[in-house]
């Protein structure tokens, strides 16, 4: 089961979304689904509300399914869930089984929980590319990219800087930023703009940026230093003071 999770920490909003058609057809069908939720969890510190797009998601009529979802629902608010909602109504995917209100559009959805609508994104967008994953016993979030991108525009920066501003309100500690420039190529003009974001990060407790596995090998087009192995990059954060083999200067020899 794909489930496609985005945390809104500023609004205290998890939205979930299925990108492949997904049926409910049994309790363990639902089973999986609670235990995506739930790995999303591990991000949470607070109470939030969830919205759920269920534009592709189907629910069996079965009254086992039908009660594996309550169960569901009942189960989360526990865990700090004040409220969830769906959009994408259609009763003849049996969305009126789902034990929460559902309306036809993200508008109405947003507005019963009492946030800002967001603009509904489609999965080739830039945003959604990026992933964030937060390394707190090593003081380090890492930024990678699903799939190849270029940063080329002042708007894909604005992008960026927000999406890590959002991870942010989950810390309260120094932290590194570690880079996976496999599918990432920077513009050269691009390269100032993304120095004034880490220099506005500085003022959130960020320590330093480092990246690992340039794209092409071509290290010159990052604004921050690069190594070709990850465990030299993440070394270097973790201060083992380790020197990568891509900076040795090979031609020295001691007599």
């Amino acid at each position: 089961m794909n489930i496609e999770i985005e945390n809104d920490f500023q609004q205290k909003i998890m939205t979930q979304s299925f990108p492949e058609p997904v049926t409910l057809a049994t309790p363990a069908d639902v089973q999986a689904w609670r235990a995506q939720w739930m790995a999303a969890l591990s991000s949470w510190h607070s109470p939030y509300k969830a919205l759920i797009d269920a534009t592709n998601l189907t629910i069996a009529p079965s009254d086992e399914v039908k009660k594996a979802l309550d169960v569901m629902v009942k189960f989360f608010n526990g865990f700090f869930l004040r409220k969830a909602a769906g959009f994408g109504f259609d009763a003849g995917k049996g969305h009126e089984s789902l034990p929460f209100p559902m309306h036809p559009d993200l508008e109405a959805a947003s507005e019963e929980l009492g946030v800002r609508a967001a603009k509904k994104r489609e999965p080739t967008d830039f945003r959604s590319t990026i992933q964030l994953q937060n390394h707190f016993q090593q003081h380090t979030i890492e930024l990678n990219f699903a799939d190849p991108v270029r940063i080329e525009s002042k708007e894909q920066v604005a992008v960026l800087k927000s999406k890590l501003m959002n991870s942010l309100m989950q810390w309260h500690s120094k932290w590194n930023l570690l880079i996976d420039c496999a599918n990432l190529d920077v513009a050269p003009e691009m390269k100032p703009e993304l120095e004034r974001i880490f220099k506005v990060l500085r003022g959130f407790f960020m320590k330093d940026v480092i990246g690992y596995s340039p794209r092409g090998r071509d290290k010159e087009q990052y604004p921050f230093e690069t190594y070709l192995a990850r465990h030299k990059a993440a070394a270097v954060i973790e201060g083992e003071g380790n020197l990568a083999a891509d900076k040795a200067d090979c031609n020295s020899r001691k007599a």
